[in-house]
């Protein structure tokens, strides 16, 4: 059977849901193509205010309203109270010696607590994947989008006028007439396969190993008098040398956990033997221990062998790669939402006409490079792990890039942050890359630390790197007022956003 349409996007994921979404407000014909079915297990599910501020340009953008209830905490628990998500107030980090139990003293070294929102209400969240994707999957299809799952394609055929898909669907034969093809499945995914696309290495980052599961009946990490927020109300990561431990709270009583490590410390955990490497990790971890001792996996436990990923090949005369396609460097800022929703943007303004070579290559190296940026940042925070005063400062630069970043968007100065983690704007992108290259070769720790409050400084507006504050940073919008010189605006504008936004 043939099916014919103008855009095929393959993979039924968030990201692919909403490029099909898209692409269908534009006034494409628009075919969905995956080979897995929905409900299913996913990772990948921490949102930051950045992925929430480009979910909603998207909404706006596209006439998409039933976007805008999941930008928000509040809204998504009025609007769609039974798609599971969390509550995510900010990042809480706590640094660990492994075989001992977590502690800390009065100075606060050994944790880091960054928030995102002031309150609840506006808060961010978790996207427990199973009910969202099938959401948006069904979002998709009231649009008009054919939507084919259990659908296994086998060949990719271009010509000069057309893209042929052939597979099977149940059995059968199946194949797609399109014009263009949006890859959305994922690292080695579908034209990974069918193209032969080669891999490439990612810069400054190691070779890491992860293992997952959802739990029930998780128990409580403990918050201290006068937290920023909820300490368990975040994306909660226990750090030690070697490796790095998540834990993400949902609303209907599953914990998404697990852990990335480094090819030595995976090894010494017996991470590969899925249950018995967790219960290896919590012997190492006694008070994350104490926290999963009456939890129970809801699934069995998903050992990724190789987490980082990248091809070099992103697009062709008829098809291109959703960063998510394009690469995957690790969990551990949550870098993978925006920079999916970022790549749907740009890909719509591609397709509003066939693109051209130029538009490709464009797309092609805005991809490339940022998510290289992502990779230097995030290599050069697993060599520091064990130096957690030096992978605090690190992680300041992607703070300051992202709070920055936001505020200009809302501030309607989108020229001022055209790029992920700024890493286009000379100064801070060529600063960053040289800090996260000296980490990883090893250079003198106190030129690191200079160099990265100097480096954050011009774009510091959300009082990042106050040593008063001992690593505990609440939302103060004085903060942001006294910055606004840096945003090129005055206090009443930044004031004027803020009611706009309802974030006062």
């Amino acid at each position: 059977m043939e099916h014919r349409a103008e855009i095929a996007v393959v993979g039924s994921g968030f990201g692919g849901a909403l490029m099909a979404m898209v692409a269908r407000q534009m006034g494409r014909t628009v075919v969905l193509i995956d080979r897995g079915t929905h409900p299913r297990f996913a990772i990948g599910e921490s949102s930051t205010p950045l992925t929430n501020l480009f979910l909603q340009q998207l909404a706006e953008q596209f006439d998409l309203p039933q976007l805008l209830p999941f930008r928000r905490w509040g809204e998504w628990q009025r609007e769609f109270p039974a798609i599971g998500c969390g509550l995510k107030r900010g990042f809480s980090f706590f640094h660990h010696n492994l075989g001992r139990d977590f502690s800390d003293d009065e100075k606060r070294q050994r944790q880091l607590l960054v928030a995102a929102s002031p309150r609840d209400e506006v808060a961010d969240t978790h996207w427990f994947r199973a009910d969202f994707d099938q959401h948006l999957v069904g979002e998709a299809q009231r649009l008009g989008v054919e939507y084919f799952d259990r659908t296994e394609l086998t060949a990719f055929c271009e010509t000069t006028d057309a893209v042929t898909l052939r597979g099977e669907r149940e059995g059968e034969p199946v194949e797609f007439r399109v014009g263009f093809v949006v890859d959305a499945t994922g690292p080695r995914g579908c034209l990974f396969r069918l193209l032969g696309l080669a891999k490439r290495k990612l810069p400054s980052m190691p070779s890491t190993s992860g293992l997952f599961a959802h739990f029930r009946n998780v128990g409580v990490w403990p918050s201290a008098e006068g937290v920023p927020y909820p300490v368990e109300n975040a994306a909660v990561h226990h750090v030690f040398n070697g490796g790095w431990v998540w834990v993400l709270k949902f609303n209907n009583g599953i914990t998404s956990a697990g852990i990335a490590a480094n090819e030595t410390r995976a090894k010494s955990l017996r991470l590969g033997e899925g249950r018995a490497g967790w219960d290896c990790l919590l012997d190492q971890l006694p008070s994350l221990a104490k926290q999963f001792s009456g939890s129970t996996p809801v699934n069995d436990f998903v050992f990724a062998r190789t987490l980082s990923y990248s091809t070099g090949d992103v697009v062709g005369r008829r098809w291109a790669l959703l960063p998510s396609a394009v690469g995957f460097v690790d969990p551990l800022l949550s870098t993978g939402f925006p920079l999916t929703l970022l790549g749907i943007q740009r890909l719509a303004k591609l397709l509003s006409a066939w693109p051209s070579e130029t538009e490709l290559s464009a797309y092609r190296c805005k991809t490339l490079a940022e998510l290289d940026q992502v990779s230097r940042l995030v290599g050069a925070l697993y060599a520091s792990m064990d130096d957690f005063e030096l992978f605090t400062a690190l992680t300041q630069l992607y703070f300051a890039a992202v709070s920055f970043s936001e505020t200009a968007h809302r501030l309607a100065k989108p020229e001022l942050a055209g790029s992920f983690l700024l890493c286009d704007r000379t100064a801070f992108g060529q600063a960053t890359r040289e800090i996260c290259e000296a980490v990883v070769n090893g250079a003198r720790r106190n030129e690191v630390l200079a160099k990265i409050a100097a480096t954050i400084e011009p774009i510091n507006v959300a009082g990042l790197a106050d040593q008063a504050k001992r690593n505990w940073y609440p939302v103060d919008l004085d903060d942001l007022f006294g910055a606004a010189a840096k945003l090129d605006s005055t206090e009443a504008e930044i004031r004027e956003m803020l009611l706009r936004e309802q974030l006062l």
